[in-house]
């Protein structure tokens, strides 16, 4: 007689091969979840609505700026005016001749008119103090208690509290100012006539200068690298320290302004160009990760936001991009053409204004995220009782 197996061998084989299937799955699928990061925030900006809209009293003057639920609009009229964030309604006007755009933090707003910087209670528009410079004053910037200031062939440092100056510097001439940014220990200004220049923000002592060629676009401070784009179609990375070109490339336009995200060791430099092209480069070596159509010229430096490239241009008026591959999120046109940089809200909330643009005409548009307002199909009138129609059941004994 042939040996048989007992039966019992091959239940236990099934039971042990269904356990161990039963070990390995579920640490698979968690592995699986963990992999599955959600997407940035700013990756659902696009498609955008129209929440509010509101003509000024007079054509803008210089670039908005927002803190908090408010946002401050210089006019050519003469005028500072505070609209509400989420509805478009004016607070307050206050009466002065702006020439350098806002920059507001701790609920005060600072603004040049003219040789005079003033510092306004952000909330009722009321004058705090006032300081005298060289110049007219044409960018300002904030770094911790100080005000920062420059303007044709001068630099200040104002005290943010009480308005006290704290330096003056005389620059060679060099045009005008183009653009401002400061960092822990200096300030870097750049000048229409091609020059860069490096002042220590703790006395205005000359860090270093460079010429470069062309009319200069604002500079973007990232880590130990300064990057400018120039009218003669190239973008520079500069060393912060010493002011050494570490890289050039020429690009297909003029260059309009770069931006960077807030990462702690961002992957790509952003920048626009009159060529209507969008790049994205390595911040190391300048080498191309994408470039995009953007179907327009940029008119402002682009934004870097967590999940999206914000991009200002003729028309469409807006275009976002996805950070890493350059893939096109979404478009916005409006009515006429973008003055200075659109607004953008620090945080993507449901149902609230995302966006702020103000146009060269003085219309104002508070935009918000459409994939962000869950708005439901209005329910349906019932033209038939739900259920299943019974049918009328006879009694027993019944006719």
């Amino acid at each position: 007689m042939a040996a048989t197996r007992p039966r019992y061998c091959g239940i236990l084989l099934v039971a042990a091969l269904w356990f161990t299937a039963g070990l390995v799955c579920p640490g698979h699928a968690a592995a699986q979840k963990v992999k599955r990061t959600p997407p940035p925030p700013f990756a659902a900006l696009f498609p955008l609505e129209e929440a509010w809209m509101i003509t000024l009293p007079a054509l803008p003057a210089a670039p908005a700026a927002r803190e908090g639920s408010r946002m401050f609009v210089p006019l050519a009229s003469g005028e500072l005016v505070a609209l509400d964030w989420e509805h478009g309604d004016m607070l307050w006007s206050v009466r002065f001749a702006a020439t350098s755009a806002p920059v507001a933090a701790g609920g005060v707003v600072y603004v040049g008119a003219g040789d005079t910087l003033h510092a306004l209670d952000a909330t009722s528009g009321a004058g705090r103090w006032m300081s005298h410079a060289r110049g007219t004053l044409q960018y300002l910037a904030l770094a911790g208690t100080h005000v920062l200031a420059v303007g044709a062939g001068f630099a200040h440092a104002f005290d943010a509290a009480s308005g006290g100056e704290l330096w003056s510097r005389t620059l060679p001439p060099a045009g005008d100012a183009t653009g401002l940014v400061v960092s822990a220990t200096t300030l870097f200004a750049t000048y229409g006539e091609g020059r860069v220049v490096a002042l220590a923000l703790a006395d205005g002592r000359d860090q270093w200068a460079r010429p470069l060629e062309g009319r200069l676009s604002p500079p973007l401070l990232l880590g130990d690298a300064l990057f400018v784009g120039s009218t003669e179609k190239q973008f520079h990375s500069l060393d912060a320290r010493t002011g050494k070109v570490r890289w050039t490339w020429r690009t297909g336009g003029d260059v309009v302004g770069a931006a960077a995200d807030g990462a702690a060791n961002p992957k790509a430099v952003y920048y626009g160009s009159l060529d209507a092209v969008v790049r994205a480069v390595n911040p190391g070596n300048g080498h191309q990760r994408w470039k995009r159509d953007g179907g327009t010229r940029a008119v402002a430096p682009p934004l870097a936001l967590d999940g999206s490239v914000l991009v200002a241009g003729l028309t469409p008026s807006l275009s976002g991009f996805a950070p890493l591959t350059g893939v096109p999120q979404g478009t916005f046109a409006l009515p006429g053409e973008v003055h200075g940089t659109p607004l953008v809200s620090d945080a993507l909330v449901p149902r609230t204004v995302a966006v702020a643009v103000v146009l060269k005409d003085g219309r104002t548009f508070g935009l918000r995220a459409l994939s962000l307002m869950f708005n439901e199909s209005a329910p349906e009138p019932l033209l038939t009782l739900p259920g299943k129609p019974l049918t009328r059941e006879r009694l027993p004994g019944g006719s």
